[in-house]
């Protein structure tokens, strides 16, 4: 860059994650070498990987301007942008966790920077959120949203997405949040040979811009997707993932979901979607009780699926569903039969567009 920036403002979108394609695999052995190669050569038997995709919202908006110290700030009444909060109180909570978190960050980027490339002080205010633990990866997109604010400000501000990442320490597992922030788009993560790598992104594709995303939670706050210290306890409980699983999910990957976004054919999608989401839930149903985590979007999916309706997966360790629709029109015609029936009338819905693009930037 010829002159670093005064204020900038950033974007982001949301992440949907569908599952890890491997957990605790037996690297180098020669069984899975040759489930890989069998899956289409493409993986290695790699820890995590998985498929996600990138939607315009819910999103993070922060504008950060140059200041004499680091301050962090919101507004006096935040909105989310995102109809899966439920209530403001709620909101103006979720914002002053948000804050705690972006001084968290900066601190975290500053210590981690090479000393040649530290970015001067700034004020950020945080003006729009992803909820937490809904199964959109609010946490990634926020510390990405800050490390490329503070590289901009630096001499630093053509660092890569990996670069950024691990400066406030993310891509410990998926890396779908990291590569979708720069990239947006359906993402393959190829997953990672050892502990401190981050995922390989071995595949990208648009995903049709007509297409949109029905996103179903609960309506009580108390519904929250596995995190933190819960998320690492989980993943220790669980066993090695059998490697005919790990075949078929790289099998829908890259035969069934990546074709089917080439050919913009949402039937063919939706099946591979519904068959990766579920067979991973399977595997995780010891540590969250089901394939779904929450009972009530276990059963939305069913009758969903009863209707006719193909793509539905949890995203992440949710309990947001998520529901693939071909234009607005049917989005918003589900919309209005999920939430007139009175099993799911109080659930909290979205309609998501999908994000092609990485996070939008202007300074």
């Amino acid at each position: 860059m010829s002159a670093m920036p005064d204020e900038i403002v950033i974007t982001t979108g949301a992440r949907l994650h569908f599952g890890f394609f491997a957990h605790r695999p037996l690297v180098g052995s020669t069984t899975a070498r040759t489930n890989a190669a069998s899956a289409g050569g493409l993986l290695d038997p790699t820890n995590y990987g998985g498929v996600g995709l990138m939607i315009a919202s819910p999103g993070f908006v922060l504008a950060a301007s140059r200041s004499d110290r680091d301050r962090i700030a919101c507004p006096d009444k935040p909105t989310s942008g995102h109809p899966l909060t439920s209530s403001s109180a709620d909101s103006t909570s979720q914002f002053d966790v948000t804050s705690r978190r972006v001084a968290h960050l900066v601190e975290q980027y500053r210590r981690s920077c090479p000393s040649v490339r530290q970015p001067p002080a700034c004020s950020i205010e945080v003006r729009q959120i992803i909820p937490p633990h809904c199964g959109l990866g609010s946490g990634t997109q926020l510390a990405m949203a800050v490390a490329q604010v503070l590289a901009l400000f630096s001499a630093d501000g053509q660092a890569d997405a990996t670069t950024l990442a691990r400066r406030v320490a993310r891509g410990k597992r998926s890396a779908i949040g990291i590569h979708g922030f720069a990239r947006g788009g359906f993402l393959v993560d190829g997953g990672k040979c050892s502990k401190d790598e981050i995922g390989r992104l071995v595949a990208r594709a648009d995903v049709p811009g007509n297409w949109r995303f029905l996103l179903v939670a609960p309506a009580d706050s108390s519904a929250t997707g596995l995190s933190g210290q819960e998320e690492i306890d989980a993943l220790e409980r669980l066993p090695q993932m059998p490697l005919s699983l790990t075949e078929r999910l790289c099998r829908l990957a890259l035969l069934e979901l990546l074709p089917a976004l080439g050919d913009a054919n949402i039937e063919r999608f939706g099946e591979a979607l519904f068959e990766f989401g579920r067979s991973v839930g399977e595997y995780f149903r010891p540590v969250q009780g089901d394939a779904y985590a929450d009972p009530r979007m276990a059963d939305l999916a069913d009758w969903l699926r009863r209707q006719g309706v193909r793509g539905v997966a949890q995203t992440s360790w949710g309990p947001t569903i998520a529901v693939c629709c071909g234009d607005r029109k049917q989005a918003e015609s589900l919309q209005d039969r999920i939430l007139t029936d009175g099993r799911w009338k109080h659930c909290q819905t979205q309609i998501a567009s999908p994000l092609n693009t990485g996070a939008a930037i202007q300074l």
